[in-house]
């Protein structure tokens, strides 16, 4: 039997980026055909890239040929000038690619890569699933459900779902105005447990491509475990400094209580304890962390934290 690594396609798009190559390759992959077709992406923000790129792979060499029902297509980068900066955004216009779509064929460097995604790889497309992740400064534990999409997320098992933005101008909210069924997936990240995580994601893509059609189903989905999220609340730094996690990475997709300290802001010179951050929540569920010792600017984003939905019991 053959494995889709080994059946795959791959095709290049070229995409202008004068100020650095002249252009760039945005490379797709492609195994079936016919209806439905459905899309996996990673690395929209490159700093979250290789995680999610590395759960696609972990599929690939998991899934044989005979399983593909529908189309199956992939991008494992899709903004390869951010993930060579390991940077959020690409350098040469840092705008943000995921709020971008549909793009513009005659704009800047993003403007034009959105562009190009929009043609040749959303054009057609059935049910999308966006990874995420905490990437190279953070881990992430959580999805994103959108209408008519909730069982493609729940397939993922997170330990918290959340209600996602209605943006037509991001990746999944393109495509969602166009008619498809999406996910946005924020799982993972640089840790002592980043297989581990590749690894669920890349069970969680079978599950959910199986319930959308493209893969032949699972005799077994398992009932999801996911805790959903009423509220959710960002906690960031007043001023620059170092930061010092109190709380690692085991503490990721957990709820603690109330006033637990989650971690300190420390003078750089003096390390005297200038901010502490710690639980909002009666309840709070742990949905985004840093877990190491970093620099860290005014502003930035540091811990993402929900109020899990009560149950009456």
């Amino acid at each position: 039997m053959s494995i889709l690594q080994e059946a795959i396609k791959w095709e290049r798009h070229s995409v202008g980026a004068d100020a650095a190559f002249g252009s760039l390759d945005l490379v797709v992959g492609e195994i079936g055909s016919g209806k439905p077709v459905g899309l996996v992406t990673a690395g929209i923000h490159g700093d979250e890239g290789p995680w999610g790129a590395l759960a696609i792979h972990k599929l690939l060499s998991q899934i044989e040929l005979e399983d593909v029902v529908g189309t199956l297509r992939i991008v494992p980068v899709a903004n390869p000038l951010a993930m060579q900066a390991d940077a959020r955004n690409a350098p040469l216009d840092t705008l943000d690619l995921n709020r971008s779509f549909p793009g513009n064929p005659e704009g800047s460097h993003t403007e034009r890569l959105a562009a190009t995604i929009a043609e040749h790889v959303l054009h057609d497309v059935d049910v999308v699933i966006d990874l995420h992740g905490g990437g190279s400064w953070c881990i992430n534990s959580f999805a994103f459900s959108f209408p008519d999409g909730e069982a493609l997320s729940l397939a993922f098992d997170a330990p918290f779902i959340i209600n996602g933005p209605e943006r037509d101008v991001t990746l999944t909210g393109y495509a969602r105005s166009k008619g498809a069924i999406a996910a946005a997936i924020e799982m993972g990240g640089r840790s002592e447990k980043e297989e581990d995580w590749a690894d669920r994601i890349a069970s969680g893509l079978r599950r959910a491509l199986g319930i959308g059609g493209v893969l032949s189903p699972l005799a077994d989905n398992p009932e999801s475990v996911s805790i959903p999220i009423t509220t959710s609340t960002v906690l960031r730094p007043s001023r620059g400094g170092v930061f010092h996690p109190a709380v690692r990475t085991e503490a990721l997709g957990t709820i603690v209580k109330q006033g637990t300290i989650l971690g300190y802001l420390l003078d750089p010179v003096t390390h005297e304890i200038v901010e502490t951050f710690t639980a909002p929540y009666e309840e709070t569920a742990l949905m985004l962390l840093r877990p190491s010792i970093t620099r860290i600017e005014g502003g930035a984003m540091t811990y993402v934290v929900g109020e899990p939905l009560k149950t009456s019991n």
